[in-house]
């Protein structure tokens, strides 16, 4: 592979691609809040320390519709991966 010299800088037009730059920056996305969400009749787990014992994985099937539920369930109450979230409230609710 061989070196041609730098790349062409993508900002060389100076003040036109920085307002186009400062514009899209400030231009922050409209999130639609009016979705009702279902009530739920056990609580909902919050993100707490790593849990001591060990984990496994396991392979269990949803429906694709559940699973980006499931997803944005996860990511709404702070957490990082689905499987955290469902281990937290396992934890949580296996004793009701």
């Amino acid at each position: 592979m061989a070196f041609n010299g730098p790349k062409k800088n993508a900002f060389e037009n100076g003040r036109e691609t920085h307002e186009k730059m400062t514009e899209a920056l400030n231009n922050k996305p409209e999130v639609d809040n009016t979705s009702v969400q279902p009530a739920l009749t056990s609580s909902m787990p919050t993100k707490t320390p790593i849990q001591k014992e060990k984990v496994k994985p396991f392979t269990f099937t949803l429906k694709p519709s559940n699973r980006k539920a499931l997803n944005r369930i996860a990511k709404r109450h702070g957490f990082n991966s689905t499987s955290a979230f469902l281990d937290e409230w396992i934890e949580q609710n296996k004793n009701n």
